[in-house]
């Protein structure tokens, strides 16, 4: 089963490593390496505990989701999963749940993906997220119910 809970100030570091296994290669395919500092630094600065939540499959933390329902759009700005939790179907459930959500809200879901990161693009468009621009290094995706 899987479930969401409030991220604490405890699952601060936690959420520092599910981002490295999740997105390490994609981070050295796009910027040559992954510099602990720049990286630590940056997660620092957008890092909002308020917004995570810490994705569960049979209480056992598998990865983070954060989402940002603003006015005018749901951004999806992080769907983290451990590496030997991916390709399980727990990301299609959590992505199903916000589509149900957007199109409740009459909102379009989007969110970026590193244009690097080609099988978490293809995933998107599975789920009927389309490429609607690119800013440097990512995609914007978009889906409209």
């Amino acid at each position: 089963m899987i479930t969401l809970r409030q991220a604490t100030t405890e699952d601060r570091d936690w959420a520092y490593f599910v981002k490295k296994k999740a997105l390490g290669l994609y981070v050295v395919e796009t910027w040559g390496a992954w510099y602990e500092r720049i990286q630590w630094e940056f997660f620092e600065q957008t890092y909002q505990q308020s917004l995570t939540q810490i994705i569960c499959q049979d209480q056992t933390p598998v990865g983070t989701l954060r989402v940002e329902r603003r006015t005018d759009e749901i951004f999806l700005s992080e769907l983290y999963l451990l590496p030997t939790f991916q390709n399980q179907g727990i990301g299609s459930v959590l992505l199903e749940q916000l589509k149900a959500e957007a199109r409740q809200r009459a909102l379009p879901l989007q969110l970026t993906v590193l244009q690097v990161n080609e099988s978490a693009r293809r995933f998107y468009e599975r789920h009927g997220l389309v490429c609607t621009a690119e800013i440097k290094h990512h995609y914007v995706m978009t889906y409209h119910g």
